[in-house]
This record gives C-alpha cells, sequence and structure tokens, in this order.
C-alpha cells in the first residue's frame, strides 16, 4: 500500500523534526499552539502563508501528530461554503475529541482538533458563497485551533480585512536549492535508485524552491528506472515562475533598468491595462519629486492612449507599445535608482469595483425589467432612461406607480433608482401601491381625489406620500365610546286613537347616506 502513494504523500514528514527549511516558522506554529494549553489563546488562528510547495500543509498535520491533536481538514475540493464552514465549527465546538486512530482524549488531557481550511485564498464562487464571512465567524467564536494556508495574503485579507487581527501570520520561504537537491538525494537511495547529479541539480533548480514540485519531477524522471543518467536532462523542464502584482510594482519603481522593467511587466502574465492601475495607484507614493512624478504620469497617458486605440481598432499590436511606456517609461522617469522600502497599495479602483458588484449586478437585473417594460435595451436604459426617471417619478406619481408595476420592480430596484433607502417613505408608497394595482386594479391617485380638488394631472411623489400616510391614519380603529342608557319606550297608544291621527308623509331619503366616499 505505502508503494503505491506517491512520493510527495509517502516522504511527507511525520513530525515537526522532519519538516526542512523554514526553521522560524515552524518555532512561531509551535509557539502559537502552545498557547492553547491554557485556555483558548488572543489568537484562535493562525495564517500560513507562501508559495506552493514550501511545506505549509506538511508542516499543519505534522504539528496535529506530535501534539496527538485531531484533524478537521478541508480542502479545495471540497465545498467551502457558509453551510460547510459552520458544520466543521460545530464540529470543532466540542472540547472532548477522538484522535485518527480512534482513541478518545478529554480536554483536560489537552486534546484538541486542529482545524485546517486549505487554499483560503481561493474561497469563492457559487459554490463557496458565503464563505468567507463564515471564516470570519468561526474564527471568533473557535474553542478549537485554526489553520488556515493561502499562497496571497493580500487575496485573503482584500476581501475579509478583520482576519488581519484575527489570525497570526506565519511566513513561509521558499526552500533553497542546495536543501532541495540533498532531499532528493534521500529519497532517491530509500528508493534503491540511482541519481546523476546533474539530475537532482537540474530539478532543484528548474522547480524554484517548490519541493513537491521537485519530489513529482524526481518520481517522473524515475519512474521505472534504476539508475537515472545525464540522458534525463533533457526532460527536465523549467517551470513559470511568474512574480505577482506586488512584485512587478517593486521592481519597475526601483530599477533604472529598461529591460528590466519590461521583463517584470511579462512575468506579470496580465494585461496592460490590469498593471497599469497598479502603477497609477503606487507611482505618487514612491516619486517624490514633482519633475519625476510629472514624467511618470506622462509615460502613463500615453500608455493608457494605447490602450484605448487598442479596444477601439482591436489591434493588440498596439499593446507593446503601451507596456513599454508603463514600464520603461516609468522606471527611467526618475533620475536617480529609488532606495529604501515603498509600500504597494492594492488599486482603489479595483477595490471599490469589487465591492459595488453585487449593486451593480442587480442594476444590470433593473434595466433589464426597464428594458422589457420600454421595449429597448439595458444599455439604452442605463444611457438614456435611468438617468430622467427618478425626477420623472418624483413629479408624477401615477408614472412611478405604472412603471413599477408594468416593469415588476422589486422594492430595491425603486431604491436603487430613486437613490435613497430600501425603507424610505417614498420607496414604500410607489412599491405599496404598485402591488395593490398589480393586485386589486386600484390606484391610489383615485383614492385622494378629495385631497386634489379640482386640479388637473397627477399629483406629485410628495403629495402621494401625504395622502397614503392620511390613509392610514383614517384605517386606525376609533375608541369605542359608551352605550347610551336606553330610554323607556312610551306607552303605546290603543289602536282606535292611532287611527285617528292625521296620515303620515312620505319622507324623502336623505341625500348625505347615498353620496359616494369619493364625492366628498
Amino acid at each position: 500500500m505505502q508503494d503505491s502513494l506517491p512520493w510527495v504523500e509517502k516522504y511527507r514528514p511525520k513530525s515537526l523534526g522532519e519538516v526542512v527549511g523554514n526553521g522560524a516558522a515552524v518555532t512561531s506554529l509551535k509557539k502559537w499552539a502552545a498557547s492553547w494549553e491554557n485556555g483558548v489563546p488572543a489568537k484562535r488562528a493562525v495564517a500560513l502563508t507562501g508559495k506552493p510547495g514550501v511545506g505549509k500543509t506538511s508542516t499543519a498535520l505534522a504539528l496535529a501528530a506530535d501534539l496527538r491533536w485531531g484533524v478537521i481538514e478541508l480542502n479545495a475540493s471540497d465545498a467551502r461554503n457558509e453551510e460547510a464552514i459552520r458544520r466543521v465549527a460545530g464540529a470543532g465546538a466540542i472540547n472532548e475529541t477522538f484522535r485518527d486512530d480512534g482513541a478518545f482524549i478529554k480536554a483536560s488531557a489537552g486534546g484538541r482538533k486542529l482545524i485546517i481550511l486549505d487554499e483560503a485564498d481561493n474561497v469563492f464562487g457559487k459554490e463557496d458563497k458565503g464563505g468567507v464571512p463564515a471564516i470570519v465567524d468561526m474564527i471568533r467564536t473557535a474553542r478549537q485551533p485554526v489553520v488556515l494556508i493561502a499562497n496571497d495574503y493580500y487575496a485573503l485579507t482584500r476581501r475579509a480585512s478583520s482576519l488581519k487581527g484575527l489570525a497570526l501570520e506565519i511566513k513561509f520561504q521558499s526552500v533553497r536549492t542546495p536543501t532541495i537537491a540533498k532531499i532528493l538525494h534521500t529519497v532517491a537511495s530509500a528508493e534503491g535508485i540511482e541519481v546523476a547529479p546533474e539530475v537532482l541539480q537540474a530539478i532543484a533548480e528548474a522547480t524554484h524552491g517548490d519541493l513537491r514540485a521537485a519530489l513529482n519531477d524526481l518520481e517522473g524522471v524515475s519512474r521505472g528506472r534504476k539508475v537515472v543518467g545525464i540522458d534525463a536532462l533533457a526532460s527536465i523542464g523549467g517551470r513559470d515562475d511568474r512574480s505577482n502584482a506586488y512584485a512587478m510594482v517593486e521592481k519597475v519603481l526601483h530599477t533604472l533598468d529598461v529591460a528590466a522593467a519590461r521583463k517584470a511587466l511579462r512575468d506579470l502574465d496580465e494585461p496592460p491595462g490590469f498593471a497599469i492601475l497598479w502603477l497609477d495607484e503606487n507611482v505618487p507614493g514612491a516619486y517624490r519629486r514633482p519633475a519625476e512624478l510629472a514624467r511618470a504620469f506622462y509615460y502613463l497617458s500615453r500608455a493608457d492612449v494605447m490602450l484605448g486605440r487598442t479596444v477601439r481598432r482591436q489591434y493588440f499590436g498596439l499593446w507593446s507599445y503601451a507596456s513599454d511606456l508603463m514600464s520603461g517609461g516609468v522606471a527611467m522617469a526618475k533620475s536617480e535608482r529609488l532606495h529604501g522600502w515603498v509600500r504597494v497599495q492594492f488599486p482603489t479602483w479595483l477595490i471599490q469595483m469589487s465591492r459595488s458588484k453585487a449593486v451593480r449586478g442587480r442594476r444590470q437585473e433593473t434595466y433589464g425589467k426597464l428594458g422589457a417594460y420600454f421595449h429597448t435595451s439595458k444599455r439604452e436604459v442605463g444611457a438614456s432612461i435611468a438617468p430622467y426617471l427618478p425626477a420623472l417619478m418624483g413629479s408624477d406619481f401615477d408614472l412611478a406607480v405604472n412603471v413599477v408595476a408594468g416593469a415588476a420592480l422589486e422594492v430595491e430596484d425603486v431604491a436603487d433608482l430613486l437613490g435613497q433607502a430600501v425603507d424610505a417613505r417614498e420607496v414604500q408608497t410607489i412599491h405599496k401601491e404598485a402591488r395593490r394595482l398589480l393586485e386589486e386594479g386600484a390606484s391610489l391617485g383615485v383614492a385622494a381625489d378629495s385631497k386634489r380638488g379640482a386640479r388637473k394631472g397627477s399629483m406629485s411623489l410628495g403629495e402621494a406620500v401625504e395622502a397614503a400616510e392620511a390613509a392610514e391614519k383614517v384605517k386606525k380603529p376609533r375608541a369605542k365610546k359608551a352605550a347610551p342608557v336606553p330610554e323607556p319606550e312610551p306607552a303605546k297608544a290603543p289602536e282606535a286613537d292611532r287611527d285617528e291621527e292625521a296620515p303620515t308623509q312620505t319622507q324623502e331619503p336623505d341625500p348625505a347616506k347615498n353620496r359616494s366616499l369619493f364625492e366628498f
């Protein structure tokens, strides 16, 4: 059974003593785990961050093995939505636990369950809906230790900034090339395979600090062979070591080498339209001299012109000009090399667009409903109808009700159109009357004719709100008056006497009793 396991699993560290490299990270993790000996600590969670393949998950599992803690693990193949997270949190809320071997451990004896959420920075999409808020809630109420594993710490905290205060970050560095080569030699010897030192060195260099990838490559070249010579070098390819946006910005802002700046932008593997947002956000914080700042933004503006022409003409050959202007141009805008640390900020525009994504999506749905009502496209609604509709709805209540009813708009759609809160009186009045118009075919404008008098045209939205409030007051039940004490009936006259009375005249009906409610 052991021979059938991939080498990555077969040689995974069984204890923290077997973890290679990242000694400082292992020490910090031990210190955090020791804080659970005296109850629930201030930092209930720890975030292990770093590039893939540097041993984050293996270290967490080794910690649980050393402390004989049980493990509850959610990885990328599992659903990480709100329901799944809360189910895990519920399982981890029990103090007493069972170890993986079935042994029962009491909390007094140090029994814990380590909750591991792998690839926490990739919790997104419909499948993981509500996962990030549920993670935050789980950490705040956790009674068991929680480990978040993330490749990109910024992506994790950008979606839930409160995690910075809730979780202790421990950074894992890439494993050094000599260390990887040594481990590969140990694994090859354990498997009884003789591998040429040149091959081990080539694999270690090609994986750029990714120990997991190095073990997979070694297993690949050694499959079915007992001796691996230098002829295997031809089958060892380098990995695409792409940098992130933070590294690109730091390189462009610090260097005076045009070629180095262009390479940093190419290694980002993102379109120029994405890169220019990062440079536009961070240039003001790095270039302090007005002349340098002016030159940098001149090159960024020229790059933006090229990007605009690319979109209009659909000629993507202009991307190369835009890339050179925003990378080499910004790098050469300064008169001397930039020294010292520069704080790289995430683009504000991207943050605002991310936060308003749900609002913009709902607005597009509203425009779709209005487009069907006005027999036009969503784009035309947004450009020619929606900007003027609030003013029209505010001055003509009947129009507002007819539009809301005809387009079947929800109360949130009405609030978005008018730019008001959902519980605003105007929003509630329009939506309530539109719903009644659909259900009963009645109109508040008819019921409020008495308020309008003989004035022509529809009343305004403000008048409609006042009429609705007045109607609500009328509907409220009045306090019942005490029943009057009945007076004794007079004695009846004899039949003969009543016959002698003068004949009574026919009474005319009271017109006030037959008048319509709407005639008052």
